[in-house]
């Protein structure tokens, strides 16, 4: 009121202040929506034996068993997913309300991300199956970076098929069963062929053939039986046309990339290492934010925002993406790098979560002891400031679940499961681990029979040597 300029002159000016402020700060928002995938076999089998009194040392066993690589859908969890699927057709607001938006076109369709485990895989596309219906033009995008993050054998994928795409699901379990056998067998007479001409390097890698060939055709067997017991139709579809919706970006083809091992370890105490000074903390979380950094930009890049997200994932790696953002409730404490397309390269932001009342839930799940439903949904808007000459933001702000969030069931004395595991350190750096494709043979050996056989047959061709070398002598 005291400026010099007359009213009119002071509006201009006024005006001018706002868009040069506007124009120092660059924003991008994207809501996003993350479903948890419904009941694995793996799920069912760990919680049928800790109904049975079973010891936890016992489940880990259990659980390195290569029959659960990569444990697809259990017959509950196909249910869960079509159950998910029903009430995004008949909602009317949230992710149900986005989805019918982009299924007729009045709106930008949202990205579409799925983790490179089948269990997610299947549930993104089964819940998700009115809208890639309605839009053949759309296509759902495998993110290595999304895996669940445990050592565990549910928790790596099943190698890729030729052409670098995702073995589809089979028509039945027998076929599965017959095309691994046929397979396997063929590799173990390689195996006995190299052995008897002394190519000891050649016979390993024809062996650990055999054992990816067992292991594939046991987990695409256990699917095909659950994706039957829902009527045929919808096993039908995912083969003939949904896992032909699935992209991945060759980038992310190769098998150390595939296969994402950055993790945290099992000995980690998310409660526990917040309490360390910023830089000690960014270096014991350094490989999550590696991952949330590749999820955000597959998020925030190109013209993907104006849509929105829809990711199917688990819910370890969604503990810790809100963990890592609720370190920031004051100040930003952890940074992530953002590759951005568009021309508009690569940012590093601090992360933020700008949290009211109605977050409550969603700052429950970001604790080691509670975890989200099967098919729940957690929705929260990532935004995303750089400022001119200041550093970039990632801010976490209203979010919501639409879902059951319950304690979980961990042993006395321990924050997660595995956390007593030998060889860490206070911060829970350990060792990493292999699938049996890749050298750990003898944990394959305990479930995979035609492993035995391999074994079996070498032995018989060194004794048959043994023995016509003391029949020269």
């Amino acid at each position: 009121d005291n400026s010099p300029l007359p009213p009119h002159r002071r509006a201009v000016h006024a005006h001018a202040h706002v868009v040069t402020i506007r124009a120092q700060m660059s924003t991008t928002t994207v809501r996003v929506h993350y479903i948890r995938h419904g009941e694995s076999q793996w799920n069912a089998e760990q919680q049928a034996a800790r109904r049975r009194g079973v010891s936890e040392s016992f489940v880990r066993t259990l659980a390195a068993e290569p029959r659960f690589t990569d444990s697809p859908l259990s017959e509950t969890g196909v249910r869960q997913a079509i159950s998910l699927r029903a009430r995004l057709m008949e909602g009317s607001d949230g992710l149900a309300a986005a989805l019918r938006c982009a299924a007729d076109g009045s709106c930008a369709a949202p990205t579409l991300i799925v983790s490179n485990l089948r269990r997610a895989v299947d549930t993104g596309l089964l819940a998700l199956r009115h809208l890639l219906d309605a839009r053949e033009d759309l296509r759902v995008a495998v993110l290595p970076a999304l895996q669940e993050s445990c050592h565990y054998a549910d928790c790596g994928p099943l190698p890729l098929a030729a052409g670098l795409r995702l073995e589809p699901p089979v028509i039945s379990a027998a076929a599965a069963i017959e095309a691994a056998r046929e397979s396997a067998e063929a590799a173990m007479r390689h195996v006995v062929g190299t052995a008897e001409a002394h190519e000891e390097a050649e016979a390993e890698e024809a062996l650990s053939r055999a054992t990816r060939h067992s292991v594939v055709g046991t987990v695409l067997a256990a699917q095909a039986r659950a994706l039957a017991a829902s009527g045929g139709a919808d096993a039908a579809w995912l083969r003939e046309d949904g896992y032909h919706r699935l992209h991945l970006d060759p980038r992310h083809a190769e098998p150390e990339v595939f296969d994402d091992r950055r993790r945290l370890s099992d000995a980690l105490r998310l409660a526990r290492v917040v309490e360390l000074d910023d830089a000690a903390l960014g270096e014991a979380v350094r490989p999550l934010l590696a991952r949330l950094g590749a999820v955000g930009s597959e998020l925030l890049s190109g013209g993907g925002a104006a849509g929105g997200g829809v990711i199917a994932g688990h819910s370890r790696l969604l503990r810790e993406l809100l963990w890592a953002f609720s370190t920031g409730q004051d100040a930003a404490r952890l940074s992530v790098p953002l590759a951005l397309g568009g021309g508009s390269g690569g940012v590093v932001a601090g992360l933020r979560w700008d949290g009211g009342a109605a977050d409550g839930a969603c700052a429950s799940l970001a604790s080691e002891h509670t975890k989200l439903s099967n098919c729940g949904v957690v929705s929260f808007d990532l935004v995303l400031e750089r400022p001119v000459g200041a550093k970039a933001t990632l801010t976490l702000r209203g979010c919501s679940v639409d879902g059951v969030v319950t304690s979980r069931s961990l042993p006395a004395g321990q924050d997660t499961p595995g956390s007593d595991a030998p060889g860490g350190d206070a911060l829970g750096h350990q060792p990493p681990r292999v699938w049996p494709w890749r050298g750990e043979t003898a944990a394959a050996v305990s479930a995979v029979p035609l492993l035995l056989c391999g074994l079996v047959a070498l032995c018989g061709v060194v004794a048959a040597r043994r023995r016509q070398r003391r029949k020269a002598a």
